[in-house]
């Protein structure tokens, strides 16, 4: 895939980096809303069995989707798949309102549903597949497009502008070659103590992120997966307490960077997906703060 080109005359800024890191936080508090049972994406679960996809197979779905979108070509930057063994159907309103807390102005593409589910995600899915994927894909003028892919159906669901995402949307690298497909990712990530985690914890809800890298001046980060597993039930009841593991990996190497341990307050939800704003360090565990 071609990166996609770079707006001209793009004046360097001081600020820009905090910008760039509060539209990947957006993407991850679009997941950890899903994750805590407060939003949910995609296509309601059917009685057919479940396409379960690796990032390379549900990014190319996605890519594909986003042609029928105005404003186009998409290029992939971001994405995250959430593997849950049950599925959630909440209200999708919840998105828009963080969007605009975030400073992005939403445009819901078929229009704003009352509902929308993420599928469950069967223990039998193969290693590093995943019934719901989420992407982030932007354009040449630096709009970013949000959609989903469902048990191998994609819905393009929001395109998102503005200042604060249009500035930050700038400075993310699209998915190049060499990166690693998930299944790899998920391995690395447990031979690292992901594996004994879930041994624990089996009915663990999983959250695996990737992003394309940044790019700012002479600064740039390569591609790199951030993922959480967590003990905590959807939604999360309240004085809930849970465990979580998170690792960060390359993402062309496939090397497990960072890992770590530790408590979780389940009612605290999302507060280590900021990590995915910072790159070259490790998941905050210390706050032990779980999906």
């Amino acid at each position: 895939m071609q990166p996609a080109p770079a707006g001209a005359g793009r004046p360097h800024r001081r600020w820009i980096l905090p910008v760039v890191g509060a539209v990947v936080v957006a993407v991850a508090i679009v997941v950890a809303l899903a994750a805590a049972g407060v939003l949910s994406f995609g296509s309601k679960p059917s009685s057919s069995p479940p396409a379960d996809e690796t990032f390379a197979e549900a990014s190319a779905v996605a890519t594909s989707a986003s042609g029928s979108v105005a404003g186009g070509p998409w290029y992939g930057v971001l994405g995250a798949a959430l593997v849950t063994p049950f599925a959630v159907l909440e209200p999708a309103a919840n998105l828009t309102a963080v969007l605009s807390f975030l400073n992005c102005t939403s445009h819901w593409i078929s229009g704003e549903p009352s509902n929308v589910a993420i599928p469950a995600t069967p223990a039998s899915a193969a290693l590093g597949t995943a019934a719901f994927w989420s992407f982030v894909l932007k354009n040449a003028t630096d709009v970013l497009l949000l959609e989903t892919v469902a048990q191998g159906s994609a819905s393009a669901l929001v395109t998102l502008n503005g200042s604060t995402c249009s500035e930050g949307a700038g400075y993310l690298d699209s998915f190049g070659g060499g990166m690693q497909d998930s299944p790899k990712i998920v391995a690395a990530a447990n031979a690292a103590g992901g594996s004994a985690f879930l041994a624990t914890y089996p009915n663990a809800t999983e959250f695996w992120g990737v992003s394309g890298g940044v790019t700012y001046g002479v600064l740039t980060t390569s591609p790199e997966w951030f993922l959480e597993y967590t003990s905590c039930s959807l939604p999360a009841g309240a004085n809930e307490e849970g465990a979580v593991f998170n690792a960060t990996v390359g993402g062309t190497s496939a090397t497990v960077t960072n890992h770590t341990s530790g408590e979780a307050d389940c009612a605290l939800t999302g507060a280590s997906l900021p990590s995915l704003a910072r790159p070259s360090g490790p998941p905050p565990v210390s706050a032990g703060k779980a999906i």
